[in-house]
């Protein structure tokens, strides 16, 4: 009930079935369940509560699972607490790639390029494989002429790694360009992509 709450936008009622479960049911919530009220502290930047909860995490020992890290190292992100969100992920022994993910979709939703291009370096290093959502999150943070170098960065790394027929990302680029007035090549990415319906929205 609370995963389906959380899902479906109904973040308080989400996390006030937590704090029934917790205080009054006696049920064991397990990481899904946890995710879920990270998640919907994330939509409700609702920082405090999620810090609560984290320490309820802990108390019930799932503080070191992998996918509650991931949702607690994305609720800190949005809440714009990204120290906090960078000590949750340097805790992760082993970070896989959706927990790469989630710190770099996390600094890039802030608008921070720099620190998000530094993040996919040292993902580099480590010789895990970016995936469209890294790339799309890493555009993201290139919403200004500022950060137009870094938006160039990422589309030559697109065509490096064979990654320009995903429209997905194409589409990023585009909006790239656009919001960094570079019009002509916005242009010339949207002609790659006339053929296809999404672009045209």
């Amino acid at each position: 009930m609370i995963v389906g709450f959380s899902k479906l936008g109904y973040e308080v009622e989400a996390l006030c079935h937590f704090n029934e479960m917790i205080h009054y049911v006696g049920y064991q919530p397990n990481e899904f369940i946890f995710g879920s009220v990270f998640s919907a502290c994330s939509s409700l930047l609702h920082h405090e509560c999620g810090r609560q909860i984290h320490g309820t995490c802990i108390k019930f020992g799932l503080g070191r699972d992998i996918f509650t890290r991931c949702s607690l190292c994305d609720m800190y992100a949005h809440c714009c607490l990204l120290d906090f969100a960078r000590r949750v992920f340097d805790e992760i022994e082993s970070p896989d790639l959706a927990s790469w993910n989630a710190i770099i979709a996390g600094v890039a939703g802030r608008s921070n390029a720099n620190k998000a291009m530094s993040l996919f370096s040292e993902m580099r290093k480590l010789e895990l494989m970016p995936d469209g959502l890294t790339v799309r999150s890493l555009l993201c943070a290139c919403t200004s002429p500022l950060t137009l170098y870094q938006g160039m960065q990422v589309h030559s790394y697109n065509i490096k790694m064979g990654f320009d027929s995903n429209v997905p990302i194409c589409n990023a680029i585009l909006t790239m360009y656009v919001t960094c007035s570079v019009l002509c090549n916005a242009l010339l990415v949207f002609k790659e992509l006339s053929k296809e319906v999404d672009s045209f929205s």
